[in-house]
């Protein structure tokens, strides 16, 4: 469960609002939800917290921030549960990949959270908090979702980040150890792309979509839940529409889910396993990412010309990926998990 690096876009950790509302539909199983329920998870929010817990969290959520702005690994290390302390080569590279855009930023507490899941099994397999007011009728509806969560209590303190290059959510997610609140996860996230929020990749999904550019609207789709959400595993109202949106704009040809053939102009077949999107480097748009698996990689002269290869297999399939994206980058993976890429232009790929 312990996360210092997320990859968000390998992995979907959305709680389904909806799904909830149903169990509540089914008047039989009511009295015994709720029973069940109080006696595994429960969620308060920052009105209903002890005032002195609530300033604790801050207090530990604004000394965290400082060590991360600093790039202080050491003291992040020293006030962390073992798993991130034992881990401080991740904790480096996860303070080291932010250290530019955050490098002399402050942060002030957005939103604070009790979690509690004690009492219950050792290990929880989806621990899901409800917080606020939930019942069909409320607009006041929030969420949390937690795979393989360690019985105790949490604290998550979600940051609004000031003096950054751009803007920033810095979530901290805090376990209670006696009378100490011990790190146990951070959540680095941009705000905006390129200048960009949220708002405006969905708006562009949408515009793809309509033009029948299924798998721009896809990518693009994703960029914007990224964006909208401070932590990966909250839904609130609003997400759980957009994610509803999402859902029934997936593309059925998606390579996560089974690789996708395409077919070189050289005559060969490159099976393509991911495809997604990230930032390009002079924070100027978005590049376009594709991994596709090798046999070989060790003559990297060779690979180079077979990710070509593969780069223009895949604009033949989905010329509509020409458009938006500045840059395509090809990465060979062999069996082993290694792999090697490599970048051209988009214009550049002919």
């Amino acid at each position: 469960f312990y996360i210092v690096v997320q990859d968000l876009a390998k992995r979907d950790l959305h709680v389904s609002i909806k799904h909830f509302l149903r169990l509540l539909a089914c008047i039989s199983l009511v009295l015994l939800g709720l029973s069940l329920d109080a006696r595994s998870e429960s969620c308060q929010m920052s009105s209903e917290i002890d005032p002195a817990v609530k300033d604790a969290l801050k207090s530990s959520a604004q000394r965290s921030f400082g060590y991360v702005a600093s790039a202080n690994v050491t003291s992040l290390a020293q006030s962390a549960i073992p798993d991130i302390a034992n881990n401080s080569e991740g904790l480096s590279n996860l303070l080291e990949a932010n250290a530019k855009d955050l490098a002399g930023a402050t942060a002030t507490p957005r939103n604070v959270f009790v979690l509690d899941a004690t009492g219950v099994a050792p290990v929880i397999e989806n621990a899901q908090f409800y917080c606020g007011v939930f019942n069909p009728s409320s607009d006041n509806k929030m969420g949390f979702t937690l795979q393989n969560l360690p019985a105790g209590k949490y604290g998550l303190v979600i940051m609004d980040v000031q003096g950054a290059k751009a803007p920033y959510f810095y979530s901290f997610l805090f376990k209670q150890d006696a009378s100490a609140w011990k790190l146990a996860a951070l959540f680095p996230r941009p705000r905006q792309i390129a200048g960009r929020d949220a708002q405006w990749y969905w708006q562009q999904a949408r515009d793809f979509k309509s033009k029948g550019q299924t798998h721009n609207a896809w990518l693009h789709y994703l960029v914007a839940r990224e964006l909208a959400a401070p932590v990966p595993f909250v839904a609130t109202t609003k997400l759980d529409a957009f994610h509803e949106e999402i859902q029934q704009a997936q593309p059925p040809d998606l390579p996560e889910q089974n690789p996708v053939a395409l077919n070189g102009a050289n005559g060969k077949t490159y099976n393509m396993t991911n495809l997604f999107v990230v930032p390009d480097e002079r924070g100027q748009g978005l590049d376009l990412v594709m991994k596709y698996q090798s046999p070989d990689i060790s003559d990297t002269g060779k690979t180079f010309i077979e990710n070509k290869e593969a780069m223009k297999a895949l604009l033949a399939r989905y010329p509509e990926l020409r458009e938006p994206f500045g840059n395509v980058v090809a990465r060979a993976v062999a069996p082993s998990g290694q792999d090697f890429g490599s970048m051209l232009p988009m214009k550049d790929v002919k």
